[in-house]
């Protein structure tokens, strides 16, 4: 008789055995299930790729950025660049002694730093040349004193991109006035960072007034916006000014000292409440026999400029001349100053012609003492010297040719009080060019009084 072993299995054998009808058996039997989602799952990721790919490259070619480069040109004195502001040995930049080429470094990149040393320093900081012309945008006139750090200078990557160009700075200290008239070109934007806040400008021009204690800014053309940590927004119009310390921001924009001239950034437009140049300055000129000079308002070096040239090389005499009449009382006033840029670009008169009143470039206040008496007063520019045969230049100034000079007058009630004829009223002024050929730029002029 056979026997037969039947042998159960352990416990332990059961529970290493593979167990069925789980989640993927769940798939198994229903095929249809798992295919709708591999499709509804796929044209999800299509319509997110679709909409998300896109955008991503609108995105850079709107926002993506290149850095730009400045151009750094000293006017006088020296200067002091450093590569940055926490390291690097400073490199000096002094215009030379012979005034036939002007100095431009350029290369001045973000992290650098500038410094104007001794009292008579001046420098000027070209920002952001316009694509195709190379017109420059933007410029930064800084003066004795002055500590400015290039943040960030930067255009679109792509042409294609409606972004402006951007230009942060940071002025720690000094003054400075900034340019940022863009004309038709690409807008551009500029910051100025400060110790006390930041300042956003839009095209026009400015002034900005830095020490420990506090921030000034005068708005000539355009608008600027005040941003403190501590208060809300302010915006500062055309005319007026605006401050603010590390603790508190001008709660509205206040009058600045009174500029008794309209329009003299020679804005070919009019902005605000500021008429066009051509409307409030009269054009006028002088030739017998012989070509008349002409004059222009136009924009350069990203600023309003009244252009006057004449170029006939026949050697005529010829006199061209921009008008504004004033008719102001100043019995009431301490000070009056008159305040210009400069540029001679040719002259082929030297110094102020054989008799002395030849300037490329030349200002007129006309004025009445309290006596009743019409009077000059007048201030010319030159860049040659005059021939041996001439009389010296003993009411202007000598600069240097094809650059930007700002030049300040004393305060002229002073002057004319100390010879005699005090100043009643202001009847005009009056700025020509007179020679032969000549082409010179005047820009930001005012005759402030208070």
């Amino acid at each position: 008789m056979s026997s037969k072993i039947v042998t159960q299995p352990s416990t332990e054998q059961s529970a290493d055995l593979p167990v069925w009808g789980g989640a993927t058996d769940r798939w198994r039997e229903n095929p249809e299930r798992l295919a709708w989602t591999v499709i509804l799952a796929s044209f999800v990721t299509f319509l997110l790729l679709a909409v998300t790919i896109p955008l991503a490259v609108s995105y850079i070619v709107r926002y993506a950025t290149v850095r730009e480069t400045a151009q750094l040109q000293p006017t006088r004195g020296t200067l002091m660049l450093y590569p940055s502001i926490t390291s690097g040995d400073p490199i000096a930049i002094t215009r030379g002694n012979s005034g036939e080429e002007v100095t431009v470094r350029g290369n001045i990149q973000e992290g650098n730093v500038i410094v104007a040393t001794d009292g008579s320093t001046q420098g000027a900081l070209k920002l952001v040349s316009a694509e195709g012309t190379g017109e420059v945008l933007g410029t930064v006139e800084f003066y004795a004193g002055a500590r400015l750090e290039v943040m960030r200078i930067r255009r679109p990557y792509f042409q294609r991109s409606p972004e402006p160009y951007q230009v942060r700075l940071r002025l720690d200290k000094g003054d400075a006035r900034i340019f940022t008239n863009s004309g038709d070109q690409r807008p551009l934007r500029v910051e100025i960072e400060t110790p006390h806040g930041t300042v956003r400008l839009n095209a026009g021009s400015y002034n900005i007034s830095v020490d420990e204690a506090r921030t000034d800014i005068i708005v000539s053309v355009g608008w600027a916006a005040l941003y403190h940590e501590k208060a809300n927004p302010i915006t500062v119009n055309s005319g007026l000014r605006a401050w603010m310390t590390k603790d508190e921001l001008a709660q509205a924009p206040e009058s600045a000292a009174q500029n008794l001239l309209r329009n003299g950034n020679f804005t070919p437009t009019a902005v605000d409440n500021i008429p066009a140049a051509q409307d409030v300055w009269v054009t006028s000129g002088v030739a017998v026999n012989a070509e008349l000079g002409k004059v222009k308002f136009l924009l350069r070096d990203g600023r309003s400029v009244a252009y006057f040239i004449r170029q006939a090389e026949d050697n005529a005499h010829s006199e061209v001349s921009i008008t504004q009449p004033i008719s102001k009382n100043v019995n009431v006033y301490n000070a009056l100053t008159l305040q210009l840029d400069v540029n001679i670009i040719r002259q082929t008169v030297t110094g102020a012609g054989y008799l002395g009143s030849e300037f490329p470039l030349r200002v007129e206040i006309n004025y009445t003492d309290i006596y009743g008496k019409e009077l000059p007063w007048r201030w010319g520019f030159y860049y040659r010297d005059p021939e041996a045969t001439y009389p010296a230049v003993v009411d202007g100034d000598k600069v240097q040719q094809a650059q930007w000079e700002h030049y300040e007058s004393p305060n002229l009630l002073e002057v004319w009080k100390a010879q005699g004829t005090p100043a009643a009223r202001i009847n005009s002024i009056r700025i020509y060019a007179s020679g032969h050929d000549y082409q010179s730029m005047i820009s930001e002029v005012e005759l402030v009084a208070n």
